[in-house]
């Protein structure tokens, strides 16, 4: 089998300390080489090394047999090599076709826009992702989250690579267009490109790589045929301990006192006549595809957006919020599902980051016992609150994400996505968080597409489709296979309400 790309002891090294050290790694042609790894790992600076962020790495680099200085990104385009990021790099408010082209729009002379060529290449690049119907002159923000991803591989494609680098590109898809992404990826390896697969979540590995690299520490594991592992001992290799099972069912201790109500309320367009309520002590969750709504009805519950119609009782007490801040006065949290766009202030420090919506509840000296409290709790690394948010890992950025919001001793506390695009450890160490505060009375309302999750942390699941609650699934009965049922619209446990209601 053809060797696309080679790493023969590849080290880098920041002032202090390694971020990979003497890596020895490679990808076949038509190939899915998944590398797995915590935040911190060293996955992002190897793959970094491969796009020609740096020019200081030592070791040799091989593509297509031929050795190669990736000194810089066009030497590594030069060279076949394109990455996609998990933060996508469109522009959104010009076209998917000038997106697509960028660098390189087709001209008629010297200045003038080949609009013709410019429509026909950008239409044959859509289709290669399975976005053919797509009119390529619309805005890239018109177009959905998980459409924009396809259109970041389809800008990539339109380089004709023969190595692809994908960092977690299914972070914001639904199980559908998940499916629909690893299409397109069967197709990319019959055509021989090799890829370097990044993700966290474990059953996608099994399902698509053909081989997987673990890192720790800056260091590599093993690499093993994927047949040749199981989910277990890729965690394991993960974390350098065994995990046991990685969603545990949890000892419920909820109380009988309903601690937020809501009956009919409606935001046109997105949700309608919804009804629900949780009590003190329980983890709801809330199950759908992307589109259902459930965003949209968690920023609604907090004053973010509107209501049309509809009552929230707190406490048994009717309240409505017109902004957020009216919303944590009274004990109502939101932890958003993007953490750099709508979470945290990346200027600010750890410590900045966790008392910024709760900085009036405490004294200077109190503030400081709940920050050092809260990194130790949740075990932010480094431990330190002074440290600048932005140079910390994914994993534990979403950790002071949550410490920012238990601050607050919210009374019902929403998490939307809590775990997205983060480490197994760093995810492990949120779930028990999100326990400990159950188990101390707090109520919580988890929003998550990862159906394990979803599944092994809550007391009861409420089914979402269309903008409208179609059914429910108690703890007992709930397993990954009856929510991806539900949450389709199908199973024993969607009732009659569906969407004709």
């Amino acid at each position: 089998m053809k060797t696309v790309l080679e790493m023969k002891q590849v080290s880098k090294k920041f002032p202090g300390t390694y971020a990979v050290k003497t890596i020895d790694f490679d990808v076949f042609a038509g190939e899915v080489h998944a590398l797995l790894g915590e935040n911190g790992a060293g996955k992002s600076t190897l793959m970094k090394v491969i796009a020609g962020y740096f020019n200081d790495y030592t070791g040799e680099i091989l593509v297509n047999g031929k050795t190669v200085q990736l000194h810089s990104p066009a030497m590594a385009k030069a060279n076949g090599i394109q990455m996609i990021y998990q933060e996508l790099s469109l522009a959104k408010p010009i076209s998917i076709a000038e997106n697509l082209l960028a660098g390189r729009l087709p001209t008629k002379g010297t200045w003038l826009l080949d609009r013709k060529t410019l429509i026909h290449e950008s239409k044959k690049l859509l289709g290669r992702v399975g976005l053919g119907h797509i009119d390529p002159l619309v805005a890239v923000e018109e177009i959905s989250q998980s459409e924009a991803e396809l259109v970041e591989i389809a800008k990539a494609l339109g380089n004709n690579p023969s190595i692809l680098v994908m960092d977690e590109p299914t972070s914001a898809l639904s199980k559908e267009e998940v499916d629909r992404l690893f299409g397109i990826i069967n197709v990319l390896k019959k055509q021989g490109i090799g890829i370097v697969y990044i993700s966290h979540h474990l059953p996608e590995i099994s399902k698509i790589a053909d081989r997987v690299t673990v890192m720790r520490d800056g260091e590599k594991v093993a690499t093993k045929d994927i047949t040749d592992v199981t989910t277990e001992a890729l965690v394991e290799m993960m974390i350098g301990r065994a995990a046991g099972e990685m969603y545990r069912k949890r000892s419920s201790s909820i109380k009988e006192d309903v601690k937020l109500e809501v009956k009919k309320l409606s935001r046109r367009g997105f949700f309608h006549n919804i009804d629900f309520h949780v009590r003190r002590g329980e983890i709801l969750g809330i199950c759908g595809l992307s589109g259902a709504g459930r965003s949209e009805l968690a920023r609604s519950l907090v004053g973010i957006d509107p209501i049309d119609g509809g009552e929230i009782h707190l406490d048994g007490t009717e309240i409505q919020f017109r902004s957020m801040n009216r919303a944590l006065a009274y004990g109502l949290a939101y932890l958003s599902e993007s953490r750099k766009e709508q979470g945290l202030a990346l200027r600010l420090s750890v410590g900045e980051n966790i008392l910024s919506a709760s900085i009036s509840r405490y004294s200077p000296k109190d503030g400081k016992e709940i920050v050092k409290k809260l990194i130790k709790d949740l075990q932010v690394n480094p431990a330190e609150d002074h440290r600048m948010i932005a140079t910390l890992s994914g994993g534990n950025q979403q950790k002071v994400l949550l410490a920012k919001w238990m601050a607050t001793e919210p009374k019902v506390l929403i998490l939307d996505e809590p775990t997205r695009g983060v480490d197994i450890g760093s995810k492990m160490v949120i779930h028990q968080a999100v326990m400990e505060m159950a188990n101390r009375g707090y109520s919580v309302i988890l929003i998550t597409s990862d159906l394990p999750e979803l599944a092994g942390l809550s007391d009861r699941v409420i089914i979402m489709r269309n903008g409208h609650f179609i059914g429910e699934i108690d703890r007992v009965d709930c397993t990954e296979e009856e929510l991806l049922l539900a949450a389709n619209g199908k199973g024993e446990y969607v009732n009659a309400i569906r969407e004709s209601r």
